[in-house]
């Protein structure tokens, strides 16, 4: 009855959080709107409050800049703090960050080659997907990293989980060794696209990115959360997960497949934001436990509201300019992350 109590208190405190978070971000900026504004003129754009006069520069700003913004970071932080959740319960520790298999350099390459070479892509793609070469790229070039990764992590039949760990660690050392190269050959003018996405940021927010952000990372949050129980099981341990009817190969794969397509899309319009996979996860295990039906929302949730007080500290701190998003997020999970090894120090797994 207790826990019950806990858990409901747990995920109230993050929704009205979250809420309360997102009228904050919309409302403070280098140009601040009164919250009494923020809904009047969404509601107009529902047709209510047609004869109230508002201002015509806080609209733009709203509309234009802080609701797309807001909604994206909300979208991301969702994605990176669930695909976390599952990466963390796939290798059975509490350490492991999207980062770390290769998935957030392998979406940056992409996105860096697609920036870099737009106009020999432009011929090989039918002209509905050119605007979307860039989010295209970013995932394929995650898929690419992360296929490359499980196959080298292959013994046999069966996935060595520390293999794909080290395999992972291999790969982010390539993909840093190609975007350097990237760099190198680059224009002034791509240049300055290759420093955003290697530090992060919203800036690119636009209610067509926000639609596409939705559309790739909301069926893989609900395909994720219909998983929660055969996570719990394969916490047991392959060998009794496979003895109680679980497919272990399988799940690995949606599990890889699931969060390349969540972080890369996130890489593609945000650049490569880190920690928020790893903090998020262990703050809500602290409170809540283990059990993922429980881990996943609140892990997503979690996510969310770190992205948004990190985008809302970026934009403010020296404003009216801004502090790329990544700075930010670094600065709150690197010390954690120290925290966390000197915590976990002890109890290191290393899996099969």
């Amino acid at each position: 009855m207790r826990d019950n109590i806990k858990i409901k208190l747990f995920f109230t405190t993050l929704l009205i959080t979250l809420f309360l978070l997102f009228f904050i971000a919309v409302c403070i900026g280098p140009v601040n709107i009164k919250v009494y504004d923020v809904i009047v003129i969404i509601l107009q754009k529902f047709g209510f409050f047609n004869n109230f006069n508002i201002s015509e520069v806080n609209e733009i700003v709203l509309l234009k800049i802080r609701l797309p913004r807001v909604i994206l970071g909300i979208l991301v932080g969702l994605a990176l703090g669930t695909s976390g959740a599952i990466l963390q319960g796939l290798f059975r520790n509490p350490l492991v960050d999207p980062g770390f298999i290769g998935v957030s350099s392998g979406a940056a390459v992409g996105a860096m080659f697609a920036i870099l070479f737009t106009q020999f892509l432009q011929l090989y793609f039918w002209s509905f997907l050119i605007p979307f070469i860039l989010p295209i790229m970013a995932i394929l070039g995650s898929l690419i990293t992360t296929i490359l990764v499980y196959k080298m992590s292959k013994v046999a039949t069966k996935t060595n989980i520390m293999a794909m760990l080290l395999s992972g660690i291999a790969v982010n050392a390539i993909s840093g060794s190609i975007i350097g190269l990237f760099v190198s050959i680059s224009s002034d003018v791509q240049l300055r696209s290759f420093t955003f996405w290697t530090l992060g940021g919203l800036d690119n927010a636009d209610w067509l990115v926000v639609l596409l952000t939705l559309f790739f990372i909301v069926f893989p949050l609900f395909t994720v959360f219909k998983l929660r129980y055969e996570l719990d099981i394969f916490m047991l341990g392959d060998s009794e997960a496979y003895h109680l009817g679980l497919n272990v190969e399988s799940l690995k794969k949606r599990i890889i497949l699931l969060s390349s397509i969540m972080v890369g899309i996130s890489v593609s319009f945000c650049g490569m934001i880190g920690f928020i996979g790893l903090v998020t996860p262990h703050l809500v295990r602290l409170f809540i436990g283990p059990k993922h039906k429980l881990l996943i929302p609140g892990s997503a949730l979690l996510g969310a509201i770190i992205l948004t007080i990190s985008d809302l500290i970026a934009k403010t701190i020296i404003a009216p300019a801004q502090l790329p998003l990544g700075v930010i997020t670094s600065a709150i999970g690197a010390p954690f992350f120290i925290w966390l090894i000197i915590n976990q120090k002890n109890r290191f797994s290393y899996g099969e």
